[in-house]
């Protein structure tokens, strides 16, 4: 062996090191954002949640939405129509003031042609009644100084406002022009608007705090008036104030929610608390600087609730505190990542997790039933849909204590008349009693869950976040059919979790070969995928057979045959995997996944013996005829053949050519498919009595050659395999750095010795392997 040989079989072993050491300490790795894997069920909802949407708890992503509420483009649309005619349609307003270019419309009213650009907008049409020419001219005026400052500007939008130094002089010097000679309260506020905005982006602070105290510091139901009092907030330096004037616009409108938490200032309850006129807006102030907290938070929920029972907040807040329980509880339990969607100090992480693990489940039990309790002990004084809410909230958190029969209980309560969203939330808690609770293997009980599962997939058109709760759910369900024996359902569910999955990294829409075997591939027996293909054929299936096996069933049967094929194959059952592998196409392996790409070599020759440029790349693998020359060669057991069956046991391993005939991924910890289906290796480790790692079945094979042969050659050969093989052997499994280096045995002093004369010996001998020999 050349010395350049036994260096990239080093390169080789340091790779393998860093891929099964992942498992141990967890330190490298394929990762996403903790967001994509963590579950949760929880996601009922009460009328005006919609502008709460960017405050839905998530430890790891603050604010991320892309949902926005217009609902105050609407209130401004429809103080137009009160101003210029109930004739006019609130859409053609909206479309004028929100959708159309500041430069288009200029131009239209230039060349006299805004009928014709703009047919049929009864707004346009009654701007250009003479009566409303004071309103047509401040529209212009409006959509110039947008034009000026920035194209994306969205008209009395706080999104992406900008102002450069491009606005004509003139215009800006006649702002108090215009807003003292506007002959109505409706024109000053919006001349006064349009110049205190303008104020605030050129930082003259003092002015915009004049222009709303003038303008708008009185008794208006004016949308601009909460707008205003946002940038009137920004300007003042006293913190505490600002977060007072904050909190009100919060409570006043819905497009600036975001952006008040965005300028909060945390840290000054007390003093913000102090300038609160009323319970109602010390309640709001307390639930503001609880929407951003990720931690445990039932002691500002229970401070909101004495100072304000019935506030919408409060059970936004209440719902944030379930959506926490179910990531501490249920995201270690049920996801591959093992660990709740938190920030991890990374070196505490890695001293004791499963310690830090045990001792936070602890921690999370006890307040969750804190908070039950709480939550109990307000149940009966609710009313009406907070009351319903409440009820689901109850048996979310019953459910993950396990109290399944109190959480029916509370799920019971929740009424008829309940809006959409807590209907949903009720058949998601059924569904969650029933698979806890009944039994699994009922077909009545099957059918009751594919009413409950296609109640809320009807949803998922309307409200794009449920894809949370149903991976979550059908993560749940995985488990539930697999705990019961029922593998190929609890695969077909894992499945549909895993395309539910609304994380960057989700198979959703884009499943490829290995998404169809990939958790059969870890969890099925032999009689699990003849089931599995069994379902497939199934002409009569019933409804909730059909429902499971929609977008989750491979496009044929042959997906299964080859995992059927594999699993027999490293269970050493050679004639079944013979049976299977000849039952399919003879092309299958040249035409999916990436067989072609790995299974290109001879598999009867050591990879780890060849060089690379020594390796040809055209062979053409037939599983099939590979298993039955295995099998033929093991009948004849001569020295030759078991040195070839070595060969061939040496190459199905991870160190071989041909390890694609035990797995369909060749790490381990790392990949994607761990990600997705979890760590693999201690499967892999048992492949073939442990071949796939610690070459076992390779090693006894040439053992046997090397007792059997009586040619020096192949005895050289075996000795100096049986090396490699207890070489990378010992190192598979290495986890202690204290532990004392590989020692060469009997196999490399006779390969350097009895054998030094042989061809063999002259072709593999190199430096590297002599310094071995002690």
């Amino acid at each position: 062996m050349e010395s350049i040989t036994y260096q990239n079989i080093m390169k080789v072993f340091s790779s393998l090191f860093l891929l099964l050491s992942f498992q141990f300490s967890s330190a490298c790795g394929w990762s996403v954002s903790p967001e994509t894997s963590r579950l949760a069920l929880f996601k009922a909802q009460r009328e005006g949640f919609f502008r709460l949407t960017p405050f839905y708890y998530s430890a790891d992503w603050y604010y991320s939405t892309n949902t926005f509420s217009t609902a105050d483009w609407e209130v401004n649309c429809k103080e137009w129509q009160q101003k210029i005619g109930s004739n006019v349609k609130t859409e053609d307003i909206h479309a004028i003031l929100y959708e159309t270019n500041s430069e288009d419309f200029d131009n239209a009213f230039k060349k006299k042609a805004l009928k014709e650009v703009f047919p049929n907008n009864t707004f346009v049409q009654a701007l250009l009644q003479s009566k409303n020419k004071s309103l047509l001219t401040y529209i212009l005026f409006a959509k110039k100084m947008e034009y000026s400052g920035s194209q994306d500007v969205k008209w009395e939008s706080w999104r992406n406002i900008g102002y450069s130094q491009n606005h004509p002089t003139a215009d800006i010097e006649s702002f108090d022009k215009k807003i003292k000679s506007a002959k109505d309260e409706f024109l000053k506020q919006r001349y006064a608007f349009l110049y205190l905005r303008y104020n605030f982006y050129a930082e003259n602070k003092q002015e915009v705090i004049r222009l709303y105290d003038t303008y708008f510091d009185k008794e208006t139901n004016t949308i601009l008036k909460p707008w205003a009092l946002y940038y009137k907030a920004l300007c003042i330096d006293n913190f505490a104030m600002q977060n007072y004037l904050l909190s009100k616009v919060f409570t006043s409108c819905e497009e600036k929610t975001f952006a008040v938490l965005q300028h909060y200032n945390w840290k000054l309850t007390a003093e913000t608390l102090a300038l609160a006129q009323n319970n109602e807006e010390r309640s709001t102030i307390l639930a503001i600087e609880s929407l951003r907290n990720p931690a445990p938070d039932l002691k500002t929920i229970q401070k909101v609730y004495k100072l304000n029972p019935n506030s919408l907040l409060l059970s936004f807040l209440i719902g944030r505190e379930v959506n926490k329980l179910e990531d501490w509880l249920l995201t270690p339990e049920y996801s591959n990542a093992g660990s709740p969607s938190i920030v991890f100090d990374r070196e505490i992480w890695y001293d004791d997790y499963d310690k830090a693990k045990a001792e936070n489940y602890t921690k999370d039990i006890f307040y969750l039933r804190q908070v039950r309790d709480f939550l109990i002990s307000i149940h009966s004084k609710a009313s009406g849909e907070q009351k319903d809410y409440l009820s689901a909230a109850i048996a979310q958190i019953l459910f993950l204590n396990d109290e399944i029969d109190l959480g029916k209980k509370y799920t019971d309560m929740i009424s008829a008349n309940a809006n959409q969203s807590i209907q949903m939330q009720k058949n998601m808690l059924l569904a969650l009693v029933s698979l806890k609770q009944d039994d699994l293997k009922n077909e009545k009980v099957k059918n009751q869950l594919f009413t409950y599962f296609s109640s809320i997939e009807n949803l998922i058109e309307k409200d794009s976040g449920l894809f949370k709760n149903l991976y979550s759910l059908y993560r749940i369900a995985s488990e539930e059919f697999y705990k019961k024996g029922d593998t190929v359902s609890a695969g077909l569910f894992f499945m549909k979790s895993d395309i539910k999955n609304e994380g960057e990294y989700s198979a959703y829409n884009n499943l490829y070969y290995y998404s169809y075997i990939g958790y059969f591939d870890r969890h099925a027996t032999l009689e699990d995928v003849d089931r599995l293909i069994a379902l497939q054929k199934k002409e009569n299936k019933t409804p909730f057979e059909k429902y499971l096996c929609a977008g989750t069933l491979a496009p044929n049967s042959n997906y299964y045959k080859d995992l059927k094929g594999t699993i027999a194959f490293r269970n050493n059952n050679l004639e079944l995997a013979y049976e299977t592998f000849a039952s399919m196409p003879k092309d299958f392996w040249d035409k999916n996944y990436e067989f072609k790409s790995y299974l290109n070599e001879d598999p009867f020759k050591p990879k780890i013996l060849q060089k690379y440029e020594e390796r040809k790349f055209d062979y053409h693998f037939n599983k099939a005829d590979f298993i039955a020359k295995l099998i033929e060669l093991k009948k004849q057991n001569t020295a030759s053949s078991n040195l070839q069956l070595a060969n061939a046991y040496f190459n199905v391993s991870y160190l071989g050519n041909s390890w694609m005939m035990s797995a369909y991924d060749w790490t381990s910890g790392e990949s994607y498919t761990d990600y997705v289906y979890g760590d693999n290796t201690e499967n892999k480790k048992k492949y073939q009595n442990g071949n796939y790692f610690h070459l076992n079945t390779a090693k006894m094979y040439y053992q046997k050659a090397l007792k059997m042969s009586k040619n020096n050659n192949e005895k050289a050969m075996a000795s100096l395999m049986l090396f490699e093989c207890n070489y990378y052997a010992y190192y598979a499994d290495f986890i202690d750095d204290k532990r004392p280096a590989f020692k060469a045995g009997k196999e490399l002093r006779d390969f350097y010795s009895v054998y030094k004369t042989t061809s063999t010996f002259k072709q593999y001998n190199c430096p590297l392997l002599k310094s071995f020999i002690n």
